[in-house]
């Protein structure tokens, strides 16, 4: 055979498929390893018997149903929902909340349902639908639900039976709820006389797991050493805490502790960062402020908008600035600012409860 018609590599002959030998490999270390890795294959886990129970003693199915009760009493329906499909056990120590949570439910629908015409007709059914919702965050409660106790607190407030409304918000805070434990700490604070260190106790635990209120409540008790040892770096930082979740005061309390170095380092551009974001959601000192210093800036037009909001937002001081700046604009770029200022909402944050 010639030179030309050979192939290069020569190639190697295939074993035949049906052959029980392995096939040799040309890298001498992958046969080692092959050798030295021979381990013995698991066992498949045994099929558990035909007549075993839902629950097997691997689970938590042997948890009391009290305990079961009480530890899933402040969490959402859903959750309620889903761990009643764990096994026939939690389904029937869950019953009650899931019936509570139906109850809480159709309560609030009936509580923020679709508006009513005004007059003495739609007034009386705005009260009755109040009145049945009342009743349904009672059953509710009854049965166990820290929400329904919330917001069975909350209107009890709002009609002036603050004591039961208070015994709604301790029950709730036993449970772990952090809207109840929020709840709890305010009720302190505006008790006659205040109890700050009640209050602050209750924040603590309320701030920690994320309610965004109760870190401002307890940021500004931390500033102002109200119920605590004053402490404004402590108070910085539950400020941001609460800014990041979007509560608005707080993001204006942010950029004041950046802008005059309290409690953080002082920071101008993080300063005005906060003080902007105040203002796009309406926080009328910030909408002044930035007012001014777009005014100090040369943006009258911008200046005067900012001015015009904080006005209709109840800022008395920015009122005279801003008819100062009105005369010094023409006409038409004074109603150009003043036409922005009508169409302007403020920027909407999902804040966390």
């Amino acid at each position: 055979m010639d030179a030309a018609s050979r192939t290069w590599p020569p190639p190697n002959p295939s074993p035949s498929p049906f052959s029980s030998r392995l096939r040799a490999s040309s890298d001498p270390h992958r046969r080692r390893r092959r050798r030295h890795s021979k381990k013995p294959k698991p066992e498949p886990p045994a099929p558990p018997p035909k007549n075993a129970p839902v629950c097997s003693g691997a689970d938590f199915a042997s948890l009391p149903p009290e305990l079961l009760h009480r530890a899933l009493s402040a969490v959402g329906a859903a959750d309620v929902s889903a761990a009643s499909r764990a096994c026939r056990s939690w389904r029937d120590a869950l019953q009650p909340l899931r019936e509570a949570a139906a109850l809480h439910a159709h309560g609030r629908r009936l509580k923020h349902g679709p508006a009513v015409p005004a007059g003495l007709d739609g007034e009386g059914r705005r009260e009755a639908a109040r009145h049945s919702a009342l009743g349904l965050f009672k059953r509710a409660a009854r049965l166990g639900s820290a929400a329904a106790m919330v917001d069975a607190g909350l209107m009890c407030w709002e009609e002036g039976r603050r004591e039961e409304a208070v015994g709604y918000y301790q029950a709730a805070s036993e449970l772990g709820h952090p809207v109840g434990m929020c709840n709890l700490g305010v009720s302190y604070l505006e008790a006659d006389p205040p109890q700050a260190e009640e209050a602050v106790r209750w924040f603590y635990p309320a701030a920690s797991a994320g309610n965004v209120r109760a870190q401002y409540n307890l940021a500004l008790c931390l500033q102002n050493g109200k119920g605590i040892k004053r402490n404004q770096r402590e108070a910085a930082k539950w400020y941001l805490r609460a800014a990041e979740g979007g509560n608005v005061r707080a993001m204006y309390n942010v950029s004041l502790c950046y802008g005059f170095g309290e409690g953080f380092t002082q920071d101008p551009v993080r300063a005005k960062k906060w003080l902007q974001l105040a203002a796009d959601c309406g926080h009328r000192k910030a909408l002044y402020e930035s007012g001014i210093k777009l005014c100090a800036a040369g943006d009258k037009m911008r200046s005067l908008m900012y001015l015009e909001l904080a006005t209709r937002h109840g800022e008395s001081a920015a009122s005279h600035m801003r008819d100062v700046i009105l005369e010094s604009l023409s006409p038409a770029n004074a109603q150009r600012a003043l036409s922005d200022a009508a169409k302007w909402r403020p920027k909407s944050l999902s804040a966390r409860r």
